[in-house]
């Protein structure tokens, strides 16, 4: 059969080049980039694995062998990124020792002796009797991949146990229901890996449920990469509240105008006298456990008495500071008035900037300085 493509073929090719879209999206961010870093490579690698079954979909594999090969070391990567990424969420200095990594390491070495051995014919008969060949596929068995993934599943669940506590605060409730979310769309992700090898010995199994499986191992990889994506969204309060914030039944969200007016005071005073904006990295969360309120009332009382959200109520703060520290120095590099202010980035800050007057941070400086 001549190599060719098909409708599926094709929408899995383009879904693959999604995979590499979404590495690059997350490479680009400069905020939270090495933390992300784990991620990245867990949505490249599937990108790359993916674009290896439409080889072996259409017909390609058996023309360009070398195509495969480093499938089985991604998958024994894939558990280990995973619990970095979830660990340094919990401890953001802390990186896991490197024997996690060895497994893949080990195969990754292997499987680049015997590619350039075999020009990438791994299992060529004139090397399949090697002890080390026995090694390498007792390595490259996908079941290894499998147990690997498996046994981290387990490992990350215990973890977020180990790290949860009575009456803790909502940040760290609504992190442990994040990190939780996570660990499902990684184990859809392996239950669909792991039922193709069992569906695949009966004899109802064709291509289309090849496809099914590797559709469901794609919502799985790239639906744990856009909730990393939307994670800022998130944790200010912005998005999917019913799922990772208490419902209105249990925050007291039927508030009287009195007690909105009180509260809302008392928001402005903690912003006045703590300056929280000033945290690069503040939350919608953090900022209400600090005021001894539920993150769903303090978005109410955000929306309801300032008309911004989450978001452009804190960079109104932090422009106000910016402000302050141009005139009070123009001599003071605007690189620095951003990140002293609690911007994340220099995008975010001349967004607002312009926004409100029209020019750059650094003629707004030029002209205060003027006499």
């Amino acid at each position: 059969m001549q190599p060719g493509f098909d409708t599926w073929t094709i929408g899995f090719l383009l879904v693959s080049c999604i995979g590499f879209l979404l590495s690059i999206k997350l490479l680009r961010e400069k905020t939270g980039r090495k933390m992300n870093a784990p991620i990245i490579l867990i949505l490249l690698g599937f990108a790359i694995i993916l674009m290896q079954y439409v080889a072996y979909w259409t017909g390609y594999k058996a023309k360009y062998p070398w195509l495969y090969g480093y499938d089985s070391t991604w998958y024994l990567l894939f558990g280990p990124l995973l619990y970095q990424y979830v660990v340094q969420f919990y401890h953001a200095t802390y990186r896991i020792r490197w024997m996690h990594y060895l497994p893949a390491g080990i195969l990754a070495i292997l499987t680049t002796i015997y590619f350039l051995r075999t020009g990438g014919r791994f299992f060529d008969p004139s090397v399949t009797k090697e002890t080390l060949h026995y090694f390498f596929r007792a390595m490259h068995s996908p079941w290894m991949g499998a147990i690997s993934m498996g046994i981290y599943i387990f490992t990350i669940q215990n973890f977020i146990a180990f790290h949860r506590q009575e009456g803790m605060q909502q940040y760290t409730h609504l992190r442990d229901r994040w990190a939780l979310w996570l660990v499902r769309w990684f184990s859809l992700f392996v239950i669909a890996y792991l039922s193709y090898f069992v569906l695949v010995r009966f004899s109802f199994f064709n291509v289309a449920w090849d496809y099914a499986i590797s559709f469901m191992m794609t919502l799985g990889i790239y639906g744990l990469g856009y909730f990393v994506i939307k994670e800022p969204s998130i944790f200010n309060g912005m998005l999917w509240k019913q799922l990772f914030l208490p419902s209105s039944s249990e925050n007291g969200s039927g508030l009287t105008s009195e007690t909105e007016s009180e509260f809302y005071a008392l928001l402005l005073d903690h912003m006045e006298a703590e300056q929280p904006y000033l945290d690069n990295q503040l939350r919608l969360v953090t900022l209400a456990d600090q005021i001894g309120l539920s993150a769903h009332t303090l978005s109410h009382l955000i929306n309801e008495r300032s008309g911004m959200n989450f978001n452009q109520f804190i960079n109104n703060y932090r422009l106000s500071h910016a402000e302050d520290l141009l005139e009070s120095d123009i001599e003071l590099p605007v690189k620095q008035v951003y990140f002293n202010s609690g911007f994340n980035n220099k995008a975010t800050f001349y967004k607002v900037f312009r926004s409100k007057h029209h020019c750059t941070p650094s003629v707004y400086q030029s002209r205060k300085g003027k006499p």
